[in-house]
Formats: structure tokens, C-alpha cells, sequence
């Protein structure tokens, strides 16, 4: 593989399947999964049924398909966790997989020779989530409609496509890593300088994306096949392009905020339900505002009303730099963390 790392493609979880072969040997008994009919499906080990593995880590073993599957997250790096994984620290995973006297792994061959069937595509950045932040993103989604958000761990973010297709389904989430790592006392119980990693994790907001398929992953990279050759030799951002799809990449209006009292009325809705757009649409239908025969009028007049909550979020939360700032950030090639 290339020397040259593409430093926007970090990931916090992945899912490879390679060779069989490239499993050595166990060292621990792996329970058995059979089918209806008493088959041996495969063997496999789970690390959420080990106290001792604060972190998840999955082995299986198909002799059906004569395949090894691997799924770990990043903090099998330990006190290089805040690394994630990359081009640079893939083989230190396999590494340390080896060490926790579960099985021997080839971690040669595995790191020239897989295929990636899911990643959480990562990026940490300095910059806090606070409520200006987050109500500033919800007001300024490009799509309301298709977009929708949710909370997530408390006092992060997710934005995902309202769709049915599994397929076609895709999220952006953001949230404050400080309070996850500090929380997570299992995890820095078994790390040799836990402060270290703490400290770092300081004022840095996550922004992760799940892709979990190998179709998802090949159309975020631009890459027509997921072996470890072309994802890691990959030069997409893909965090950037998904931001720029939820939010768009148009400037807000920028005019006299009341201007008549069309914009007054307007103003009056969107106080009332604190400019959560949604909820204004969703009234108007209630109440019958515009007739089922006119579908235009609404859609208008919500064009109208969306103008008006950017330029509102602007005056109160100064969207616009925000918005910029975060795409400034997801775009930047940030150093990878020091040795903890």
C-alpha cells in the first residue's frame, strides 16, 4: 500500500472478512452456532460475554465459507486510542488482538489481504457542542423534510434520512467525546496513562458516520471494490460530504430581518414554536391553513418561513460562522495525536 495516508479516514469500528488461513490458532474456547438442522454454522468469540475486554471485539470462524471475520473498535489501540484506526495503526490493532491471548492472528497477511464490510468513519475536532451549536444545526438542515434529528447519548446529535430503504439510509452523528471517555471507567481502568488520553479527548466533539454495507462504503470512497488497497488509498472526506449534504452549502440571505408584517406574522409563528420548522408545518396542515388542493401555497410559504429562521438563527447564534467553522475543521489535515 501507499506511504500516503489520507488523514480524513479514521475509524472508530470496523468489520473486515479475510482467509480463514490467516487464523493461526485459538487459545480459548470459541462457542458454536448451529442452524435448524444441528449444522455447525461457525464459531466465534464475543468480547460482550468477557468482563475482562472492556471494548468490542468479535472473531468468527466460517468453514462453510473458509472466512475469518474481525469486527474491533479503536480502543483495542489502548493509550493510542485517540489515533483511531487508520493506514498507520491497522496492523497495531491486529497486534494487539494477539496479545490478549485469545488467538494468533497473521497480522501480516490480514493487513495486506481483507475486505471491509463495515466502518465508522470518524473524526474528532476541537470545538464545542453547546446549545447554540446544536439548535443553530437543528434550524439550518437543508432538507427538513428528508433529514430528521434525534438525540443521542443525552446531549449529542443525530441526523439521519427519513427513508425506507434500508439501503439508502444515512446519518451524521456528533457528540461530546470528553463526557463519553471520562464516563467510560472500564476502559481507562486498563490503560497504562489514562489521563493522557482524557486530556486529549478535552473540548473535542466526535463526528462519526456508520456505513454498513460494502456498497455504502465503495460509494462514499470511490472505490469499486472494499479490499484494505483501495480504502485506505482512498481520497474522498467523506464526513465533509455528508455535512455539506444535511446542511448545504448556500449562504443565508442576508436582509432586513422584519421588513412588513407578512415577515412580522411569520416572525410571531416561529417564536412561538421556538423555530422548530416541523412543528410550524405541521400546524398549518392541522389547522387547514392552506386546502388540500393547494399544495404550492404551503410549500411557498414555507420556503419563506425557513428563509426567515436562518436569518433569525444568524442574528441570534451567528450560524453562518458555525456552519463554516465545522466544515473548516472536518476539512482540515489534522496531525495525528502524539505518542501517549
Amino acid at each position: 500500500m501507499s506511504s500516503c495516508e489520507n488523514k480524513h479516514l479514521k475509524f472508530d469500528t470496523v468489520k473486515i472478512r479475510t482467509n480463514k488461513e490467516y487464523l493461526k490458532d485459538t487459545l480459548i474456547k470459541f462457542n458454536s452456532k448451529y442452524n435448524s438442522n444441528g449444522d455447525l454454522i461457525n464459531k466465534y468469540y464475543n468480547s460482550k460475554d468477557d468482563k475482562l475486554i472492556p471494548y468490542n471485539l468479535y472473531i468468527g470462524i466460517s468453514d462453510n465459507s473458509q472466512s475469518l471475520t474481525l469486527e474491533f473498535s479503536s480502543k483495542i489501540l489502548l493509550d493510542d486510542y485517540p489515533k483511531l484506526i487508520t493506514k498507520d495503526t491497522f496492523k497495531q490493532c491486529l497486534e494487539n488482538i494477539n496479545q490478549l491471548d485469545i488467538c494468533t492472528l497473521d497480522a501480516d497477511s490480514i493487513a495486506n489481504d481483507c475486505y471491509f464490510s463495515k466502518v465508522h468513519i470518524t473524526n474528532d475536532i476541537k470545538y464545542p457542542l453547546t446549545n447554540d451549536v446544536l439548535d443553530s444545526l437543528n434550524s439550518n438542515v437543508n432538507d427538513y423534510r428528508r433529514y430528521q434529528w434525534e438525540h443521542y447519548r443525552k446531549d449529542g446529535i443525530r441526523f439521519k434520512k427519513d427513508v425506507k430503504s434500508i439501503s439508502c439510509k444515512e446519518s451524521i452523528v456528533m457528540y461530546n467525546k470528553e463526557k463519553e471517555i471520562v464516563n467510560n471507567v472500564d476502559f481507562l481502568s486498563i490503560l497504562s496513562k489514562p489521563n493522557e488520553v482524557i486530556d486529549y479527548f478535552d473540548g473535542v466533539t466526535r463526528f462519526e458516520m456508520e456505513l454498513d454495507k460494502p456498497k455504502k462504503i465503495c460509494k462514499a470512497l470511490n472505490i469499486d471494490t472494499t479490499h484494505i488497497s483501495k480504502v485506505f488509498n482512498s481520497k474522498e472526506n467523506p464526513l465533509l460530504v455528508q455535512f455539506n449534504k444535511i446542511f448545504g452549502i448556500g449562504e443565508i440571505e442576508d436582509r432586513q430581518y422584519i421588513a412588513n408584517y407578512e415577515t412580522y406574522a411569520m416572525d410571531a409563528i416561529i417564536e412561538k414554536h421556538s423555530g422548530d420548522i416541523k412543528k410550524i408545518e405541521q400546524e398549518m396542515k392541522d389547522l387547514h391553513v392552506y386546502s388540500s388542493n393547494s399544495r404550492n401555497g404551503l410549500s411557498e410559504r414555507m420556503k419563506k418561513i425557513k428563509a426567515l429562521i436562518e436569518q433569525r438563527n444568524e442574528r441570534l447564534y451567528n450560524s453562518r460562522g458555525i456552519l463554516t467553522e465545522i466544515r473548516v475543521k472536518l476539512g482540515e489535515k489534522a496531525p495525528i495525536p502524539a505518542q501517549i
